[in-house]
């Protein structure tokens, strides 16, 4: 999304900005720092209008954390249920909150409060670890590839094109989607559309595949958390890769 389109979506008020960093905490919900070109996933601890305070937890790394003190801005990215919030930061500072060692920051002057938005999508390595399995409605087994996954929804790999006995907007129950180390999780998908697609071999053969796209038609807030923090480590384990790539 360009700025200009951002525009409409921006929230300048105090008491507006208060109640979206408040909801936030209510709901625990994970957001990523970003540093330069470092990230972490943290979460707001409190949010102190009489001191203009916004306390938010340490990464998991002290890299990350030393990093993160010494740059001049960071920016924030949420993405509660519908939504996602962005606001930068200038300099933070380590203080100690509840005997725990804590981030503050100002509160932001603005922030980005979008809705209707295209949900942020992590592209898999077609890999056995990372998989969904189930039952289409005739009680059909499948188990196939991910290709991607966001808050909204997952693509799968499809090998050799096969006839589908499911149509758009049938919901499979109670799916299996395995994020390698990121975690097991068992979510309903409806299904979308299927499309084939056309590659060629290093044998110089023409193979198709397809993809099968479904969107999650209803997650839990513990579902909504735990996929968000999955993704988010998916994403920053691409980040780091893209780095590497970069600096060789």
């Amino acid at each position: 999304m360009n700025e200009a389109s951002k525009e409409q979506f921006v929230r300048r008020n105090k008491l507006g900005i208060l109640a979206v960093l408040r909801d936030l905490k209510k709901n625990s919900t994970l957001v990523m720092v970003t540093y330069g070109r470092g990230q972490f996933i943290s979460k707001i601890l409190d949010v102190l209008p009489d001191t203009n305070q916004l306390l938010f937890d340490l990464g998991s790394g002290d890299y990350d954390n030393q990093r993160a003190k010494e740059a001049q801005t960071l920016s924030f990215v949420a993405e509660p249920a519908g939504a996602k919030v962005e606001f930068t930061s200038g300099k933070i500072h380590e203080i100690t909150w509840q005997n725990l060692p804590t981030f503050s920051c100002e509160i932001p002057p603005e922030l980005y409060f979008i809705q209707r938005r295209e949900y942020f999508r992590v592209n898999i390595p077609l890999q056995a670890a990372y998989n969904c399995s189930g039952k289409f409605p005739d009680t059909t087994g499948f188990h196939f590839k991910l290709k991607d996954i966001s808050l909204g929804g997952l693509g799968l790999h499809v090998d050799n094109v096969m006839p589908l006995s499911i149509a758009s907007g049938a919901v499979i129950k109670d799916t299996v989607v395995e994020l390698a180390e990121f975690g097991s999780f068992r979510l309903d998908l409806e299904f979308i559309s299927a499309m084939d697609r056309k590659t060629v071999s290093n044998k110089g053969e023409t193979v198709t595949t397809q993809r099968l796209s479904f969107k999650f038609p209803c997650l839990s807030p513990a579902q909504e958390r735990d996929l968000q923090r999955a993704i988010f480590e998916l994403e920053k384990q691409q980040n780091q890769k893209a780095k590497r790539f970069q600096d060789s």
